[in-house]
């Protein structure tokens, strides 16, 4: 910009801005965005609308964290539980073998040292050995058979021998044992068929002929033709002839494991057979040592332990149920239908369930009628006598003294 004498001046920013071509201001609001504004009140700008608008949209994102936040610390302690069981299972499992392989080599060593002492004469040591490692393992090959011929040894060991007197000047002719020689080896024959009644009487002619002949093996075949026969004895229902057999055998060595728990049983069933009709509690009480053990032992009768066991419940809650203790006896018959079902035994069970838990009622209830309960022999055991119901009341009302 110059003056009259051609001077020439800056240019303010004003006059520029006045220089510049410029649009009608109400073009120029047209263009803008339409607001509405209240009185006194600043519009908003748009920074400010978003920042209001943001603490709406951030608990969201927050509460979507979190829960991935939660789903990982699950999962981490998901796969850190599967991870731990599964290192239990492959510890415990390890630890199973580790123990089988240490409860071999023990049996193992256990079985020669026994070979060493069987070798060496010390029978008995041996024969605790043997025991020992069928405590580790009942099914250890050849452990049976070994202590099978370590009693056998310790029983010929327990045997005197027979001092022979020293020849004097005159010679003695040789005796004649072409007899005892023969019983002997028919009998030898007979034991290794497993006959052993057929055996002992073998061995009792032998010895009545001769009793010092071969006495040591003699003995030995008597050990186990008396044993294995007191055990079939017991087997076959004669207890007291098996428990006779065994008493026999330890004259001439001690009894093993095996036949020790079968005389056990034996004595219980003789001793829970002694208390039949007098004590039904006494016989649950051995009965219930057996059933788990040896069911299937039964008596001269055929009736096996199992059996007396189930009869003698339901005497007992008859005898329960007799004297009113109804819940009692409920449980005994609940015990014997569990043994064997019996449906003559339903309808007593339902009396005395209705005498247990159903309210009495004002009335007084007569004594149950028990029925008799038939055994697996087809025997019937009668019923325990129950007292007679008292008589009714006449009608015709008894006088009253007058005061």
């Amino acid at each position: 910009m110059s003056d009259s004498c051609g001077i020439m001046y800056p240019m303010s920013d004003m006059d520029l801005e006045n220089t510049q071509p410029s649009r009608p201001r109400e073009d120029m609001e047209d263009t803008q965005p339409h607001t509405p504004v209240s009185r006194g009140v600043s519009p908003v700008p748009p920074e400010q609308r978003a920042a209001e608008n943001e603490p709406h949209t951030q608990p969201r994102r927050r509460s979507l964290r979190g829960w991935v936040i939660a789903g990982g610390i699950v999962l981490i302690l998901l796969l850190g539980g599967l991870g731990a069981f599964l290192g239990y299972r492959a510890a415990q499992a390890a630890r199973s073998q580790m123990s089988r392989e240490q409860i071999v080599t023990l049996a193992t060593e256990q079985m020669m040292l026994a070979q060493q002492d069987l070798e060496q004469g010390r029978f008995q040591i041996a024969r605790k050995r043997l025991e020992y490692v069928i405590q580790l393992d009942p099914n250890f090959p050849g452990v049976q058979e070994k202590l099978a011929e370590v009693m056998i040894q310790e029983a010929f060991s327990l045997t005197p021998t027979a001092t022979i007197a020293l020849a004097t000047s005159t010679p003695t002719p040789t005796p004649d044992f072409r007899g005892e020689e023969e019983i002997f080896n028919n009998a030898r024959q007979l034991l290794a068929q497993k006959e052993w009644f057929a055996v002992l009487d073998m061995l009792d002619a032998l010895r009545n002929k001769n009793l010092t002949y071969r006495a040591v093996e003699v003995d030995g075949m008597y050990y186990i033709a008396l044993r294995n026969r007191g055990l079939a004895k017991i087997n076959n229902g004669n207890l007291e002839g098996g428990l006779y057999d065994l008493a026999l055998v330890e004259r001439f060595g001690p009894l093993d494991v095996d036949a020790q728990g079968v005389r056990n049983w034996a004595r219980l069933y003789l001793t829970g057979a002694a208390y039949w009709g007098v004590r039904w509690d006494q016989v649950i009480f051995y009965f219930s040592q057996i059933v788990p053990a040896y069911p299937g032992l039964r008596d001269v009768n055929g009736v096996t332990a199992l059996e007396r066991y189930r009869v003698a419940l339901i005497k007992y809650g008859d005898q329960l149920a007799a004297e009113g203790k109804y819940c009692d006896a409920l449980k005994q018959y609940e015990a014997a239908q569990q043994v064997a079902p019996d449906g003559m035994l339903e309808p007593t069970m339902t009396a005395v369930y209705n005498q247990c838990y159903v309210q009495p009622s004002e009335t007084p209830t007569l004594p149950l009628t028990l029925t008799p309960t038939p055994t697996s022999t087809g025997v019937i055991v009668p019923p325990t006598e129950t007292p007679t119901p008292p008589a009714a009341p006449s009608e015709t009302p008894t006088e009253t003294p007058t005061p």
